[in-house]
């Protein structure tokens, strides 16, 4: 036979269990806002490696095709060789340069990459509408066949790219490449320095 301290220690009261279900309810509505935040930060910072991967593939399919590789922004989803580069556009592809004087055409030579991940994660993407590769991985200006002419290189400072999202993230990262080929991804928030290795310049 129990005794009354064996009953009392034999579960919860009704009390015990509403102030513990309380309690979670509270942590919950804390910690919802900061997941949001931290789901749409991870968001821009998966986009913001993609471009960088993207872009350094485009640099190596040059160097391996001997051929001008052409990486570009778009909006259009899902991005195909003829697509119409922009600036602003949140999704991106790359593909080589058809030669000069031959039967290749953007079709026959197709794609290197296509990516929607901008459109599919609500992130914004912005730069050069169109940056080229040459065929020793060097940023080129030159005029491509179907795309247009390349954006303008400078040897003072890399060309950038912006990935952040409007509403939602509190980062921001820049894709960097630079005119002797080097791609580099960096936290906006954050300047270079010894402390900060993943800082922007």
């Amino acid at each position: 036979m129990l005794t009354r301290a064996g009953r009392a220690s034999a579960g919860f009261s009704l009390i015990e269990l509403m102030v513990t279900i309380a309690v979670i309810g509270i942590a919950m509505v804390i910690a919802i806002p900061t997941f949001g935040k931290w789901t749409a930060d991870a968001s821009v910072r998966a986009v913001a490696e993609s471009l960088t991967n993207a872009i350094r593939k485009t640099q190596a399919a040059a160097i391996a095709q001997g051929r001008v590789g052409m990486f570009a922004l778009t909006t259009a989803t899902p991005p195909v060789a003829t697509s119409t580069p922009n600036a602003a556009g949140p999704n991106w592809f790359a593909a080589l340069n058809p030669l000069a004087g031959s039967d290749e055409t953007a079709t026959t030579l197709g794609m290197i990459l296509k990516s929607t991940e901008g459109t599919q994660r609500a992130v914004q993407v912005t730069g050069p509408a169109l940056i080229c590769f040459s065929s020793v991985g060097r940023q080129t200006n030159v005029t491509t066949q179907n795309l247009g002419g390349c954006s303008v290189v400078s040897s003072s400072s890399p060309t950038t790219y912006t990935v952040s999202r409007a509403t939602g993230a509190t980062r921001s990262f820049k894709v960097l490449v630079y005119l002797g080929g080097q791609v580099r991804m960096c936290d906006a928030a954050k300047t270079l320095s010894s402390s900060n290795p993943d800082g922007c310049p």
